[in-house]
């Protein structure tokens, strides 16, 4: 009787070797795109790339949304206490700031070839003026600033020639860089501070200045242009945050234009103004206000931001410390009432 149980532990069967779980194909595909030994990107930089992609499409781009994008992590702090500089980003207007390009009289001729072409009445230099300098989209300045057309399908055929025009007129355009432009964006790339480039050209024309300029290679592709269709300042300046990878409240706009800055400040960005269109005493709604660019220095960019801290410590409540009575007293008026004899109930 005491062999049954050892021979019932012997005799049992085994169990089934576990099998390794073989996800599906479907799935072992999607997770070997984001292995880092396929093509060196993690699930997490891979998704970035995509959230930015997504952002950079957006019709409209909200500040909170862009601000928690580009939180830094652990990491990042850490760098940016070695490299204080590297942790900003600075956003430059082509226009008046970057060179002084007059692009108003092309840009006149533009539309008045586009007006004949579709027999409509020439627009004014201030209407053609409003559009750039309010960066209204094309089909919207056909149908809502010239009063051409209200059909949709005929203001876009008229936006599409505009454009056609447009970029035939690289060799009109004769841009000649600001005092001090240069000098402060080597400074800059030395602080290892991204620009980027903000202008109501298209992305051709653009690139031509800045190739005629020799400051392309201080901006490395990162610019918001026509082809963007931003028609709002703030929303070009976070399309500008989205490219350089930076929150907005660490971001600075360079701009000789009031609107500019008031847009920059509604992007919770910090704002230079750049004495030129406007005087010195109209540029007051800046945080700095310079007349060439040269007189700036790195210090400037960390003082704009000394108020921003990377990891702010919360705010500890001093909790004062109340000492628990002694035993002795919680029974002092009972101490009162009695004697050596005991206690005096009867007195």
């Amino acid at each position: 009787m005491r062999v049954a149980p050892v021979l019932a532990v012997v005799l049992a069967p085994r169990t089934a070797p576990r099998r390794r779980y073989s996800p599906p194909a479907a799935t072992a595909r999607r997770a070997a795109s984001y292995d880092d030994d396929d093509d060196g990107e993690t699930y997490e930089a891979a998704w970035r790339r995509r959230r930015v992609a997504t952002l950079k499409a957006a019709p409209e781009l909200s500040v909170d949304e862009v601000q928690d994008l580009f939180e830094p992590d652990y990491l990042q702090k850490r760098l940016y206490e070695r490299s204080p500089e590297s942790a900003f980003g600075a956003v430059f207007r082509l226009e008046g700031v970057v060179a002084d390009v007059e692009v108003l009289p092309a840009f006149v001729d533009a539309w008045t070839a586009v007006a004949a072409e579709f027999d409509y009445a020439p627009p004014s230099a201030r209407d053609v003026d409003y559009v750039l300098r309010a960066g209204v989209r094309t089909e919207v300045a056909v149908d809502s600033v010239f009063r051409w057309t209200r059909d949709w399908g005929a203001a876009r055929a008229a936006a599409d020639r505009y454009g056609e025009l447009v970029a035939e007129l690289g060799d009109e355009l004769e841009p000649a860089p600001r005092a001090g432009v240069e000098p402060w964006l080597r400074d800059l790339r030395s602080g290892n501070v991204p620009c980027c480039a903000v202008s109501r050209l298209p992305r051709k024309l653009l690139d031509a200045c800045l190739g005629r300029l020799n400051l392309t290679d201080y901006f490395d592709g990162r610019v918001v242009c026509a082809e963007d269709d931003r028609d709002r300042a703030q929303q070009a300046f976070l399309h500008a945050a989205v490219e350089l990878g930076r929150q907005p409240s660490r971001v600075v706009v360079f701009s000789d234009s009031v609107d500019d800055l008031i847009a920059a400040h509604e992007a919770e960005m910090r704002a230079v103004g750049v004495v030129g269109a406007h005087p010195a005493y109209e540029l007051r709604v800046a945080d700095l206000v310079v007349r060439d660019l040269d007189e700036l220095r790195l210090a400037n960019v960390r003082k704009l931001f000394a108020d921003v801290d990377f990891d702010p410590l919360p705010e500890l409540e001093v909790l004062l410390e109340t000492e628990a009575p002694p035993v002795d007293t919680l029974y002092e008026d009972l101490d009162d009432d009695y004697d050596d004899d005991g206690p005096d109930f009867f007195s």
